[in-house]
């Protein structure tokens, strides 16, 4: 009999959420609660492809102080004299963008709204395709599936979710690989226009359910046996309210950045200081606010974000759960919801479905790369 592995890893579908729908991906009856890691999807990705946490595997959040490696946003700076209508203007972003690629940026990122003048400061911590082999710093999944022969193929972000799915199943019906990889961020786009009782929320919810039983089915009709995951990288938590962090700060008499560098997150305000007397100022300032608070290194230590050259902030001041940063440099506009947040957060928990037992000891996002080279194995065995 042959042995197929199919893996469908939707960004955003939290266990709390999934378990809100009756019945949902009853084609996979063996199912988990995972504990995501402190963050965003740009940290939780690499965490599953390399079972490691960030401090280990050197990705954390879309944007870090750039260092000795260089920026891509080289000669930015002198975009601050432009008319400031003309640096806020769509055309540019679109121009700027293409050049970041061209100088070499395989993976996922976005210009957001970071003040243009400002990006010269940072880096991108997603400079290769976190997809491929060799595109995380160490193994992954993908060196793992490389080296064990497997015929495999994979879709991401780069490909629509219609079309993803709908070549998923076609090379399963059809095709040679043995193992397909499917990732979707369309319902994390959906639970931020709409929150988790969305109508769209929930027709994904009901696409992703059917899809699963129809390859559940067809896998039966063709005689194989299918391996079939559905996994998600983190939840999503409402917003019900929102910080005006930016607001707070201008009030002080330091200013950004002559006195500090910050980074402005949807749900982080990370801050590189330039004098002592700034930080003491931020920090009381953000202290007298109601709706998040300073992050502490053996917290951040615990969540495996503690860098000891604090590329990623040298002072974190985190949200809380269901508080949006507005405006940030991600935007100037509310969201219905947000991931971010503290990962004990209940609706912050990932999830894992499969369609074969999952062991005891995977409980955490760093624990699933094992799960599915245990996959890849059992792939192995029958060739």
């Amino acid at each position: 009999m042959r042995r197929r592995l199919v893996v469908l890893l939707v960004d955003a579908l939290g266990h709390e959420l999934a378990g809100r729908v009756p019945g949902f991906a009853a084609a996979l009856p063996h199912r988990r609660r995972l504990e995501t890691i402190l963050g965003f999807s740009s940290g939780a990705l690499p965490t599953l492809f390399t079972g490691r946490l960030p401090r280990e595997h050197g990705r954390w959040l879309m944007y870090r102080r750039a260092g000795a490696a260089g920026t891509p946003f080289r000669g930015f700076r002198l975009l601050g004299f432009l008319p400031a209508r003309l640096r806020r203007s769509w055309k540019l972003s679109v121009l700027l963008t293409r050049l970041v690629a061209r100088r070499g940026v395989r993976g996922y990122f976005s210009l957001y709204q970071v003040p243009r003048e400002l990006l010269e400061e940072f880096d991108l911590a997603e400079r290769d395709d976190i997809f491929a082999p060799g595109g995380l710093p160490g193994d992954s999944l993908w060196d793992a599936a490389q080296r064990s022969g497997v015929r495999w193929r994979g879709w991401n972000w780069r490909t629509d979710e219609e079309t993803a799915l709908a070549a998923v199943a076609e090379a399963l019906e059809r095709g040679p690989e043995d193992f397909l990889f499917c990732y979707t961020p369309g319902l994390d786009a959906a639970l931020h226009r709409e929150g988790s009782a969305g109508a769209e929320v929930r027709a994904r919810l009901a696409r992703y359910d059917a899809w699963l039983a129809r390859l559940a089915d067809a896998g039966r009709r063709r005689g194989e046996e299918l391996w079939l995951v559905l996994l998600s990288d983190h939840g999503m938590v409402d917003v019900r309210a929102t910080l005006d962090v930016m607001g707070a700060l201008a009030r002080l008499s330091c200013r950004w950045p002559r006195d500090y560098v910050p980074f402005f997150d949807s749900t982080f305000a990370r801050f590189w200081w330039r004098s002592a007397a700034a930080r003491g100022e931020v920090r009381a300032a953000l202290e007298a606010l109601r709706g998040g608070r300073w992050l502490a290194d053996d917290e951040l230590e615990r969540a495996g974000a503690l860098f000891p050259a604090r590329e990623y902030g040298e002072d974190i001041f985190l949200l809380d759960p269901g508080v949006l940063m507005v405006p940030s440099f991600m935007g100037s506009r509310p969201l219905a919801a947000m991931h971010g947040y503290d990962a004990g957060d209940p609706a912050m928990a990932a999830l894992l479905c499969a369609s074969h037992p999952i062991p005891d000891e995977v409980r955490r996002l760093q624990d699933v790369r094992a799960y599915l080279e245990a996959a890849l194995a059992w792939l192995q065995e029958a060739r």
